[in-house]
Parts: C-alpha cells; sequence; structure tokens
C-alpha cells in the first residue's frame, strides 16, 4: 500500500504549526510505503504535485484547525470527499492562489482538481494559543506523542 502523510500548515504560528511540525518528526521514521512530506504551500501546487505523481492509495493529512472546540481536541476521521458548492470551492482556489494554507483547502482544492485516492484519512487538532513564534502551549505540547500515534495508525491497512 502507497501512503502519503502531509503536515498541512504554516510555520512559526505556534499551536497552528503542528501539521509541519509532524511531517519533520514523522519523516525520518517513514517505513516502506509511507512518505511524509510537508504541505506547508498552496492546495493548487498539491493538486498539481499529486497528478505528477504515482497515484497513492491513501492520503493521511495532520493539521491545526480552529473550528470553535475546546483546545487540545483531536478529530480523526476519514473525509468523506463531499465538495461545497461551487462558488466556496472558487474561495478556496482564491486562497490558494494567493499563498493560503489551510486543511479544508487542502481536501477540497485537490478534490476538485484531481489526484486524492478514494482513501484520505485527516488528523486534526483545535489549536489553543495564536500568534507568531516557535514552541506549543502546554496542551498542545501534551498532545504531540498522541498525534504522532494517530497519525501512524491512520497509515495502517
Amino acid at each position: 500500500m502507497r501512503v502519503l502523510v502531509g503536515g498541512v500548515g504554516f510555520r512559526f504560528l505556534r499551536d497552528e504549526s503542528v501539521g509541519p511540525y509532524m511531517a519533520d518528526r514523522l519523516a525520518s521514521h517513514a517505513r516502506d510505503g509511507v512518505e511524509v512530506e510537508d504541505l506547508g504551500y498552496h492546495a493548487l501546487g498539491f493538486a498539481q504535485n499529486l497528478q505528477a505523481r504515482e497515484p497513492y492509495d491513501r492520503v493521511v493529512l495532520v493539521a491545526a484547525v480552529r473550528r470553535g472546540r475546546e483546545p487540545g481536541t483531536l478529530d480523526c476521521y476519514r473525509w468523506d470527499g463531499e465538495l461545497p458548492p461551487p462558488a466556496e470551492i472558487q474561495g478556496y482556489v482564491g486562497e490558494a492562489a494567493v499563498g493560503m494554507i489551510s486543511l479544508d483547502g487542502h481536501l477540497i482544492v485537490p478534490g476538485v482538481l484531481g489526484g486524492l485516492p478514494a482513501d484520505v484519512r485527516v488528523v486534526e487538532v483545535e489549536p489553543g494559543e495564536e500568534g507568531w513564534g516557535e514552541g506549543f502551549s502546554p496542551t498542545i505540547e501534551g498532545l504531540l506523542d498522541e498525534i504522532e500515534e494517530a497519525v501512524w495508525t491512520s497509515t495502517l491497512p
């Protein structure tokens, strides 16, 4: 089975940097069939890169996403592939065109343009502290091992 693990997000945004941090942390432990990549770039580029590669059997995305939950809430799920209305899709394409990076954009844009396999898993955490800088809040720091385990579990057949 061929799996891509992608860490989505911007670096140096404290708790919101979980995706790129996890990509760095996981890359040295990748095993046969699993590739790890920092997806700290726009969703249009991600869609193009997926289309240019041999197809993956599964993609696992890890990111911090503000959805109004309690900070530190960890949510692991299989993406259903449902796309929003065309106007909302265009918004994500526009965000990607100007360099914005978001988990939802990395699902929706390649979901429309192609490249994602049918099996897409997501590991997302609700961040706490906002702002520029390195390091995580104690809440997120205490979850890093659990986030890593959730990602590895998501790669298993």
